[in-house]
């Protein structure tokens, strides 16, 4: 793989120190902006989308041609619609069998809120796709094999979900019950599309959509 126009390795490292550290204190302080739980979703959502969307948004514009797909067309590839529509029925199909039979039928989650459509849907879809598939995978494609990095790309991914899961003390379920394992899997699909479309929009969708029906069902 030639790797003299690809971003180099400390432009990437510098970037994973401070984005791990950020946002694993973050998420560990767990810090309440206000008593007002709409607002709370509304300023995490804000600080999610400042800290994680435009420091990769800017990324991409200044290494664009360092990038496997780069900017604009990472945002404005065209591509046969149909087949990601299929995809998406597929997805909802799988998600409606899988909860219809984990609940004994359809039922709103308990714990769901009208707030949840703007961070589980609307934020984590946006800010994770862009990190995880618009900037570093994009960089690592022009740097190694594309199996190695998608790979290397997954493991990124997974990692960002492990201070919430202490945070939650879920941590231990979620390896204990292979619950990882659908991380993994869910980021090797996002991947995949990223790769296939050459257009971020398209995992976007998929990632917004698999979070909101399985938040409240």
């Amino acid at each position: 793989m030639n790797t003299k126009n690809s971003v180099s390795n400390k432009v990437i490292v510098i970037y994973l120190v401070i984005f791990y550290i950020w946002w694993t204190i973050e998420e560990l302080a767990y810090w309440s902006y206000t008593s007002n739980t709409l607002a709370q979703v509304l300023l995490s959502s804000s600080v999610k989308l400042l800290t994680w969307s435009i420091p990769a948004f800017i990324l991409i514009k200044k290494y664009s041609h360092q990038l496997k797909i780069g900017y604009p067309q990472l945002f404005k590839n065209r591509f046969k619609l149909w087949p990601y529509l299929v995809g998406i029925f597929i997805m909802v199909t799988y998600l409606a069998i899988i909860l219809y039979f984990e609940n004994g039928g359809f039922k709103i989650n308990p714990n769901f809120r009208a707030s949840d459509f703007i961070d589980k849907f609307l934020v984590v879809g946006i800010t994770e796709e862009l990190v995880f598939r618009g900037w570093l995978l994009n960089a690592l494609l022009k740097k190694m094999s594309t199996w190695l990095a998608l790979i290397v790309n997954n493991l990124l991914f997974l990692c960002i979900h492990l201070p919430i899961w202490y945070q939650t003390h879920t941590l231990v379920a979620n390896f204990t019950s292979g619950g990882f394992i659908s991380v993994f899997i869910l980021g090797l699909i996002f991947e995949l599309l990223f790769i296939r479309s050459k257009n971020i929009w398209v995992p976007i969708v998929y990632h917004m959509l698999w979070d909101i029906i399985v938040t409240i069902f």
